[in-house]
């Protein structure tokens, strides 16, 4: 049985991956023509493996997702999909690439699946796409989707995606969606989640009151792993802990050994902020180091419920403690100067 992973140099797909082989399975990797595949040997040896040990079970595959004959051939063959790849970003700059190319990217995935008739499709959609209401805090399965300034574009682009697998499921297709929340793991180093250790590491000396869901990306892989071989049509919020950021900040600078974080934003430093960095972006062209979304997020406080996945897929989730001190330890292996 062949499994194919999209986003497979990516955070959840790479773990997905090491996990697949570990069990023996043969898995097909998509990815860009010019990605960096060096994740997945860092991911094998964070776990004490070497990835050489398993290539004959893995086959590297170019895919651009947006590039019909190229999906097409990507799942040809496959009896089980996890479509992981996503364009991730709050740049204003990313609009297009984040609401549109992502709907796209889910829409001839879920064309292509429908068409070989794929036994399981899995999709890894985001907390993000149950959508913000102005003075909603709490949110689980049952919260929809309505129109709001609270909603981010990385938001739009995710719910629109996930509505492309429910119009696949509507037609037939054996699919289940997963929503997790912030998702904790070693290896980005520069971006997502795990660019907090980094700049934690380097000195950052500023946390908010805001508080926010996480989840070990351990238990994301293994969601997806149970959707695979079991509940279809269905989806469910894959949640470890809600804690603040102070909390969660405070505890990723206990586990690397430096000073915690000790400067609480407020509101009117966060919107100075953000303009500035608006302005720098624009005269410099990098990306901004904070956005509008991004600063309105880390300010607000929302909760996640777990109890469906608990209940219907038996998970247990890791406490947050404990995965920030298994990413602390891999960090500290990939930078042991630091």
């Amino acid at each position: 049985m062949l499994h194919t992973v999209s986003g497979a140099t990516g955070l959840v797909g790479s773990h997905l991956v090491h996990r697949l082989l570990k069990e023996g399975k043969t898995v097909r990797a998509l990815h860009r023509e010019n990605s960096d595949r060096s994740l997945l040997n860092r991911v094998f040896a964070y776990y004490g493996d070497e990835l050489k040990d398993y290539e004959s079970q893995l086959s590297w595959q170019i895919a651009d997702l947006l590039d019909p004959l190229e999906v097409d051939q990507a799942l040809k063959g496959t009896q089980v999909f996890y479509h992981t790849a996503a364009v991730v970003s709050f740049d204003p700059r990313d609009e297009k690439a984040v609401i549109i190319g992502n709907q796209e990217m889910t829409s001839l995935v879920v064309n292509a699946a429908s068409h070989h008739k794929l036994d399981r499709f899995v999709h890894v959609s985001s907390v993000a796409a149950l959508g913000r209401k102005p003075d909603q805090q709490e949110f689980d399965e049952s919260s929809y989707w309505i129109e709001s300034k609270e909603n981010s574009n990385y938001a739009k682009g995710k719910y629109a995606s996930e509505m492309q697998v429910w119009r696949g499921i509507e037609e037939g297709l054996n699919a289940a969606i997963i929503n997790p929340c912030i998702i904790l793991g070693p290896g980005t180093w520069n971006d997502g989640s795990a660019a907090i250790f980094k700049n934690i590491a380097e000195g950052f000396k500023f946390y908010t009151k805001g508080v926010n869901a996480y989840v070990d990306v351990r238990d994301v892989v293994e969601a997806l792993i149970r959707l695979a071989e079991g509940q279809q049509n269905e989806r469910y919020l894959v949640v470890g802990e809600n804690r603040s950021y102070e909390s969660i900040f405070n505890s990723i600078a206990k586990a690397l050994d430096v000073p915690p974080p000790s400067l609480e934003v407020q509101p009117w430093m966060s919107a100075i902020a953000w303009r500035w960095e608006a302005l720098k972006s624009k005269l410099t062209g990098k990306r901004p180091l904070l956005t509008k979304e991004t600063a309105r997020t880390a300010l607000g406080k929302y909760y996640y419920k777990n109890d469906k996945a608990k209940s219907e897929l038996n998970m247990e989730f890791r406490e947050i403690d404990e995965s920030i001190s298994f990413i602390a330890k891999c960090f500290k292996k990939d930078f042991p100067g630091v």
